[in-house]
């Protein structure tokens, strides 16, 4: 298609619905290479974009540039290449390393802590022992370096003398910290959960909101004492192994809850931060909890504080060496609310059986958690006869199978792919149930004393739910043997309400839950004798 006159490649590019072409390579690379900082920030990704046409094109024009930094920007496009493992573009990266320009050689150091690799590392330690390295340039080599890692770079790291430099001894100390983490990546690192606390420790336990106090009653019932604090957390003192808490099915997550000291003198928040994850006590758990390196990462409940950040993760490394600060491949969440004043210590690797089973999903299938709250209404009982009208990926099913015998499991969905996902997960779980594609409207499967379901909800299935259940009432009431249960969720209670009753049923039980952005009613009714 012919280009209007006037055409204008960087007004176009701010357009969200524009696509560069091969033709507009050479433009591209005008624009990276140009005075204008907004376009040639836009410019950059679009030229990376076109692949070998972009290459080529930085390849023609930029040795015939002046200007360094033009030169440099190129070289950074070139670096975009390459990590799409362009590796004519990585060669090309690789011989700026040699460029006479220190701005062009500093974009290459750059782009060649990004890509990593056995060339990348030669590369960037051939310059750092070059006789000839400026003081800006060896800034960015030691960052590159932390990057790629290794033993080599990890000792040139060790050795350098960054004291008249402030700048390259802040570079270095994060550098190390980089190099040290990914050099012990190899070795693996788990959440110990059979082993109990040094000392006894405060727990919190997040549920979907609504569950609090049925996790509190379920908690008892094996022994544990908790309260609840709010309608989506319990709080307990646990001794035992966090393994204990696996008889427990309907909480989500877990973390252990610390006070955040008060600041000691002229403390700041690094420094509060930094006497919390060093002291004795904390330093005594995660040695006790973890099998492997100890890795952990900082957060905050609101924003990300970065230099906060990297001044505790410097800092802890220096005073705690066993701690390996690695924010990608971390065991342990550091989470903080500086406001309220606390600290949560959050396993992220630790072997949690309870759903293993779970091995195939659908939209919208109900979190195991949820499955366990709709099994605990509707109870246990060895004679039961159970089906699950909408049974997805049969959360409900095996849940139930999972918590004592009953005496047939029955679901039907007409989803095809539901029923697959339903028939992996029994036979993970290794639970007998008769699964048959059925409308919950009209499908029959017998006289049942208990029909338990999470209908499809939420954004992820294009359906009306309310509208959906009324009219599967009646055919649900009419499988119910006398005395039987109907345990679920409804999204609109007003509406089903009425459904309910009118099929003879009568509700013993309701209380709202949210499941992660859809509010509704988990229900027992029963049918009238």
């Amino acid at each position: 298609m012919t280009r209007k006159p006037g055409f204008d490649l960087a007004a176009e590019l701010a357009k969200p619905g524009f696509t560069p072409g091969a033709r507009d390579a050479g433009g591209l690379v005008e624009l990276v290479a140009g005075a204008d900082e907004t376009a040639a920030t836009r410019a950059a990704p679009a030229l990376a974009s076109l692949k070998e046409v972009g290459r080529r094109a930085i390849s023609e024009r930029i040795d015939a540039l002046a200007d360094d930094g033009a030169k440099a920007r190129l070289v950074g496009v070139l670096g975009l290449l390459a990590r799409a493992d362009d590796a004519e573009a990585r060669a090309l990266v690789l011989a700026r390393m040699h460029d006479p320009a220190v701005r062009v050689r500093r974009a290459a150091a750059s782009a060649l802590g990004k890509l990593g690799g056995d060339d990348a590392r030669a590369a960037l330690l051939a310059r750092w022992d070059a006789s000839d390295v400026t003081a800006d340039e060896r800034r960015v080599l030691a960052e590159a370096l932390g990057k790629v890692g290794g033993g080599d770079a990890l000792a040139r790291l060790r050795a350098l003398d960054a004291r008249d430099d402030a700048e390259l001894a802040r570079r270095r100390d994060r550098a190390l910290l980089m190099a040290d983490r990914s050099a012990q990546r190899d070795e693996d690192s788990q959440v110990i959960g059979d082993v109990p606390p040094p000392s006894p420790v405060k727990l919190r336990l997040g549920c979907r909101a609504g569950l609090a106090d049925m996790l509190v009653e379920e908690l008892a019932a094996a022994g544990i004492a908790a309260k609840a604090l709010v309608d989506n957390e319990a709080e307990l003192e646990l001794a035992r192994p966090l393994s204990a808490l696996f008889t427990s099915h309907l909480w989500a997550s877990v973390a252990v809850r610390m006070p955040l000291p008060a600041p000691s003198g002229d403390d700041d928040l690094a420094a509060t931060l930094v006497r919390a994850i060093t002291a004795p006590a904390m330093r005594a758990l995660l040695r006790a909890w973890t099998r492997g390196p100890i890795r952990w990462r900082l957060g905050f409940a609101s924003g990300h504080k970065r230099s906060v950040v990297w001044r505790v993760a410097r800092d802890v490394t220096a005073a705690a060496p066993e701690l390996v600060n690695d924010p990608t491949a971390t065991t342990w969440d550091i989470l903080v609310d500086d406001s309220a004043r606390t600290l949560d210590l959050v396993p992220r690797r630790l072997h949690d059986p309870r759903f293993a089973w779970r091995v195939a999903e659908v939209p919208a299938a109900s979190h195991p958690s949820v499955a366990a709250a709709l099994v605990r209404v509707a109870g246990v009982r060895a004679d039961d006869r159970v089906w699950d009208p909408f049974c997805g990926s049969a959360m409900e099913l095996v849940e139930r199978a999972r918590c004592g015998p009953a005496r047939r499991l029955v679901g039907s969905d007409v989803d095809d792919a539901a029923l697959a996902a339903a028939r992996a997960n029994a036979a993970a779980a290794g639970v007998a149930i008769e699964l048959v594609k059925g409308d919950a409207r009209s499908y029959a499967p017998g006289e049942v004393d208990l029909a338990i379901t999470n209908p499809p909800l939420g954004s992820r299935v294009h359906v009306d739910a309310a509208a959906l259940l009324v009219e599967a009432v009646p055919n649900i009431a009419k499988q119910l043997a006398p005395g039987g249960r109907l345990v679920w969720i409804t999204p609109a209670f007003r509406k089903t309400t009425p459904a309910c009753e009118r099929a003879g049923l009568s509700r013993t039980r309701s209380l709202p839950v949210d499941l992660g952005g859809v509010r509704g009613h988990l229900e027992c009714w029963e049918r009238r004798r």
